[in-house]
């Protein structure tokens, strides 16, 4: 096993830890948040700032980091050969995207008369700076995935500004009724959706009594009311409410919040969606306004003011192609199911929330 001195003790080498560790024996860390005159220590190993480098031993230096092109350029200045500086990006788990592309394309990294030069197959690609690294990226890149031009090419207007309803079935709401059908044991008892009666026919389990709150308050089992107001919010009287794709449109949604809790008796449950990347429903925005987009993170921090934070279930859905698709105005069934199922929590569209009444 190998002696290597590791140049950066951060997040890119946590990632890295475990194999770096069944590679090589780590002699010392290397790094700039280190002061000058100090020797800090993980577990047995030191840690020194780099300009102590020529008080270690004579062996190779790893560079622990994506943006390595500094820290390589700082070795050189300080008189380490180019043959000992080494990089990363070949070990896993891969960082980011373009370590991926390296490990496909068999890629390594060395620096040649203080030049970088990129080896991939037979192909070898030098540069000195940032922008030329970048350059060379995109041409690999370019040549591997035909999928950048695609989306480089596409219009500048969607398919659809109405959420491919024209079409079919908005994409956004595969999610809601996926999240409204795990959960339909909570509609139940007596069950009031916002705006329409539409989850209540399609999920309630022994529902006794329904009804609707509009803010315009017309038809059969409307109430007029108003969640950030308090208008037509009886305390106490709710088992559930369905709460889809609302929050968004209110401004005072800590007053929503509110109300929420007020309304559910004890022991009840609210079903609640927010969109975290959408179209602006251009009816909605010009008839109560458009306000707000939600992270699993704000959702369950804006919930947990009324709701003990143990009674809060936050589930996220979707992922980059769906988000797309559904910015696009394409509409579920122009879809593969597989897609629409598939989980990316770095991409969610929509995120979904039960919050239950101690």
């Amino acid at each position: 096993m190998e002696d290597i001195i590791l140049f950066g003790h951060g997040r890119y080498y946590k990632n890295k830890e475990e194999n770096i560790k069944k590679m090589y024996r780590v002699a010392a860390f290397i790094d700039n948040a280190i002061k000058k005159d100090e020797v800090l220590f993980d577990g047995a190993i030191p840690m020194y700032n780099p300009e102590q480098i020529d008080k270690l031993p004579f062996m190779p230096v790893m560079i622990m980091s994506a943006n390595f092109m500094e820290m390589a350029m700082q070795l050189v200045e300080l008189g380490v050969d180019d043959k000992l500086i080494r990089f990363a990006v070949g070990i896993p788990p891969y960082y980011d995207q373009v370590e991926l592309l390296f490990c496909d394309l068999k890629c390594r990294i060395q620096i040649e008369d203080k030049k970088f030069a990129l080896l991939c197959g037979k192909e070898k690609y030098l540069f000195d700076n940032e922008a030329q690294y970048k350059e060379t990226l995109r041409k690999i890149m370019a040549t591997k995935d035909p999928h950048i031009q695609f989306i480089a090419d596409m219009p500048l207007q969607p398919l659809s500004r109405r959420f491919g309803l024209e079409f079919g079935k908005a994409i956004d709401r595969f999610y809601i009724e996926k999240f409204l059908y795990d959960n339909k044991k909570y509609i139940s008892g007596t069950v009031m959706e916002i705006a329409e009666d539409r989850y209540i026919k399609m999920f309630g389990e022994n529902v006794l009594k329904f009804v609707m709150l509009h803010v315009n308050g017309w038809g059969e089992d409307v109430v007029k009311g108003d969640l950030s107001t308090g208008e037509g919010i009886v305390e106490n009287s709710m088992d559930c409410l369905i709460c889809t794709q609302t929050l968004q449109f209110i401004y005072d949604i800590h007053s929503v919040v509110k109300n929420i809790y007020k309304l559910l008796k004890p022991g009840g449950t609210a079903l609640i969606t927010v969109p975290l990347i959408s179209q602006i429903s251009l009816y909605d925005y010009k008839n109560w306004g458009c306000y707000w987009r939600f992270t699993d993170q704000s959702l369950r921090k804006l919930l947990s003011e009324c709701f003990l934070d143990n009674r809060v279930e936050i589930s996220t859905y979707g992922n980059m192609k769906a988000s797309i698709a559904f910015l696009y105005g394409i509409c579920q069934e122009e879809m593969k199911q597989s897609d629409l199922e598939y989980h990316d929590e770095q991409f969610p569209l929509i995120i979904g929330a039960v919050c239950r009444k101690e």
